[in-house]
């Protein structure tokens, strides 16, 4: 769906789940070489099946993939809480970012920046989330192993 498709999308949708923060993510892989511009569906049933049969997740881990088009597609039901960061799920929306974005790799495009922002906007205002770092956050900022917010200090993913 479009960005604007999306807060269509979202206006109705309610949790009873208390929505606490939003989490940004990318990919790694698939990174953008993967992506043609039509495999869409393809590229998320990957991660799906990456996070079930690999991680052990009882499905995708991510509510949201953004792709380099700027179109969003939907995974995890917004009643479960994310299955992206050791210990900070509860209350999390995930935001997966399809796509590489290490120094030196995939240079986000604009369609897709344009998509994330608008995105972390459109949540945060339908949940009363403060635009602050709390209610933001970023994979890179949790240890890996403990999921304590360290800040990209030690032990971190990239995104």
């Amino acid at each position: 769906m479009t960005l604007q498709e999306f807060e269509l999308w979202l206006s109705p949708i309610l949790p009873v789940r208390i929505i606490t923060h939003i989490q940004q993510h990318h990919t790694y892989i698939p990174s953008y070489t993967y992506f043609n511009g039509s495999n869409h569906l393809d590229l998320q049933n990957s991660i799906r099946d990456y996070h079930v049969r690999h991680k052990g997740f009882r499905g995708i881990g991510q509510h949201f993939t953004t792709f380099p088009d700027g179109l969003i597609m939907t995974g995890r039901s917004m009643e479960r809480d994310p299955a992206c960061i050791n210990r900070q799920n509860q209350g999390g929306i995930c935001l997966e970012h399809l796509g590489n974005f290490d120094l030196g790799n995939d240079e986000m495009r604009i369609d897709q920046q344009e998509t994330i922002v608008g995105m972390t906007a459109g949540l945060c205002r339908h949940f009363s989330l403060p635009l602050n770092t709390d209610s933001i956050v970023y994979h890179h900022w949790f240890d890996l192993d403990t999921g304590e917010r360290n800040n990209g200090r030690e032990n971190n993913k990239t995104c």
